[in-house]
């Protein structure tokens, strides 16, 4: 299996893993949606890095350049327009609430953890699509 695969792959068992811990999640008197989220970003990064492997032939090691990364394979014209919108929101979860998440312990709500999978799923599915997987 290529790297290409396996990025994607990973993002689709991130997402599993986040629709796990939400279904989890609702069953306890203690709703911390952290892991929800954390997971829906970790399948962010891994689409995006199934999309640098297939037009550049690597990816980054340092995620907050991931969003910086989209944004160069749309502005090269290597994926399609589709992805214009998701620029801002690959920055906004994985540079912006990955950073507060892990780092500062800032607690996530049931609406956060809505939108991320919202996100994350949309954004698999049209990376899915560019790649023709």
């Amino acid at each position: 299996m290529n790297r290409v695969n396996d990025s994607i792959k990973e993002a689709e068992e991130y997402i599993e893993s986040a629709e796990s811990s939400y279904e989890n999640i609702l069953q306890k008197n203690d709703k911390i949606w952290n892991p929800v989220v954390v997971n829906c970003i970790m399948a962010m990064i891994k689409s995006v890095d199934a999309l640098m492997l297939e037009k550049r032939g690597h990816t980054n090691s340092d995620h907050s350049k991931t969003s910086r990364s989209l944004q160069g394979l749309y502005e090269d014209s290597l994926i399609s327009d589709n992805f214009k919108s998701n620029v801002d929101s690959v920055r906004k979860w994985v540079v912006d609430e990955k950073t507060a998440i892990q780092y500062k312990n800032k607690k996530v709500s049931l609406d956060d953890a809505d939108r991320a999978l919202k996100a994350s799923k949309r954004f698999l599915k049209k990376t899915k699509k560019e790649l023709d997987y």
